[in-house]
């Protein structure tokens, strides 16, 4: 904490999940929620992707050169489906159960 400061700050962690060839897991700190972290963080990267719905990301997706492959968050998709309850109940549960 820094009493200089007027309030606290918020910054984000971001989380990056390895897989059987890289078993780690590494937070990165950036001061803001802007693309700019995990731009360098994946700058290199080339493969599969998951991540929420954060537009900031959508750059990564565009066209095929860049070799990252879009995989979709199951809870995002699930919320929306649990939302749409209120417009089309039948569907929406179907779709939930």
């Amino acid at each position: 904490m820094d009493a200089a400061l007027p309030r606290t700050r918020t910054g984000r962690i971001w989380t990056y999940v390895g897989d059987d060839d890289h078993p780690f897991t590494v937070y990165d700190y950036t001061p803001n929620r802007s693309r700019d972290g995990p731009e360098a963080f994946l700058q290199e990267f080339r493969g599969y992707l998951q991540a929420d719905a954060y537009s900031g990301y959508d750059h990564f997706y565009a066209g095929s050169q860049r070799g990252i492959v879009e995989v979709a968050c199951w809870a995002h998709s699930r919320r929306k489906h649990y939302e749409a309850q209120s417009s089309d109940l039948m569907r929406s549960t179907l779709m939930l159960a």
